[in-house]
């Protein structure tokens, strides 16, 4: 992680420092719809979701967080206002917990994790972008592709009934799909 953006040693002590290591079990929210988030999560290990509940109550996956990438609602944290979506786990996960003050204070100290946290919102803001194309764009068939695409591996690791919630499909859409494709 901190390789990436030359980050010294001395720097690294103030984000070990100032942040935690913990072990979320599958089935466990680390943010919560309509809660304030006061913290970014860095995955270590395991897979979160990061989904909608629909007013009928229905979910919408809309984004997956796996090793090496951050979740989080950052619009909800950088506002002060409330998460419109929730970030579950579903695998045992082990992230590092960075309140964001402390994400403010090392941007406020250092270039260099001004430049790591920059470069983090910027890939976001691309799949962010690349996710609404696809929406707006893409068939079913095409969708699933680019989620294969995305997230390679992903389909061996977290139930159809996910895969078909972020492709906006059924599940029963999904394994017709799949199996006309196989």
């Amino acid at each position: 992680m901190a390789d990436q953006a030359s980050i010294s040693s001395t720097e690294w002590e103030w984000f070990v420092h100032a942040t935690s290591v913990r072990s979320i079990p599958s089935g466990v929210t680390i943010v919560q719809s309509d809660e304030p988030v006061q913290h970014a999560y860095f995955c270590t290990q395991g897979l979160f979701r990061l989904y909608y509940i629909l007013p009928d109550g229905r979910e919408y996956n809309v984004a997956f967080t796996l090793e090496n990438d951050f979740a989080t609602s950052y619009g909800a944290m950088i506002t002060g206002s409330t998460s419109k979506y929730t970030i579950q786990a579903i695998e045992d996960s082990i992230v590092i917990e960075i309140p964001y003050s402390t994400l403010q204070n090392l941007m406020d100290r250092s270039h260099n994790w001004e430049r790591f946290v920059r470069t983090a919102i910027e890939r976001l803001y691309i799949r962010k972008e690349e996710r609404e194309r696809e929406l707006l764009y893409l068939s079913a068939l095409e969708r699933y592709h680019a989620f294969l695409v995305k997230y390679p591996g992903l389909e061996q690791r977290i139930p159809q009934y996910h895969i078909a919630s972020y492709l906006g499909i059924s599940p029963v859409s999904l394994s017709r799909i799949l199996h006309e494709n196989h």
